[in-house]
């Protein structure tokens, strides 16, 4: 069953955690979005499948799925859909796998609430200019 789209923004926040899930909502509370908070990579993959999503912000580590799986389905399902990894347990490596795979950015708890927010805008803001169509682009064929 298909969400009901509205104009509002929507934020995906996904992480096994609630209080990361309290904190991110909290942080990003100041955006004019619908903020949606999931727990587990299943359910934030069914919601990108309903959704039209604005950006989600993903943890690196969940129960069921890896979020470099979610991270590279969810680029399926939507590939111009920014998505900042986030994560407590970072190191070079998985920096670089996310990058490959296509994330926006990435970010280590502890969080700094004015770098969620700058990062998140830049997200948000690379997701809408990517949504308006060319202007050079006439409809002729």
């Amino acid at each position: 069953m298909a969400t009901v789209q509205t104009g509002k923004r929507r934020i995906l926040i996904v992480d096994d955690e609630p209080a990361v899930l309290a904190l991110l909502r909290r942080i990003l509370s100041t955006e004019d979005a619908e903020i949606l908070a999931v727990r587990s990579g299943a359910r934030a993959l069914e919601i990108a499948r309903q959704t039209r999503l604005d950006l989600v912000m993903l943890d690196v580590r969940l129960p069921d799925v890896s979020g470099l799986e979610v991270l590279k389905r969810v680029r399926r399902i939507d590939g111009m859909l920014p998505v900042i990894m986030v994560t407590a347990y970072g190191s070079a490596e998985t920096v670089r796998a996310s990058m490959r795979l296509g994330a926006f950015d990435y970010l280590t708890k502890p969080f700094d609430n004015q770098e969620v927010r700058r990062i998140a805008r830049e997200a948000l803001t690379s997701r809408a200019r990517r949504l308006v169509p060319s202007e050079t682009y006439r409809g002729a064929v």
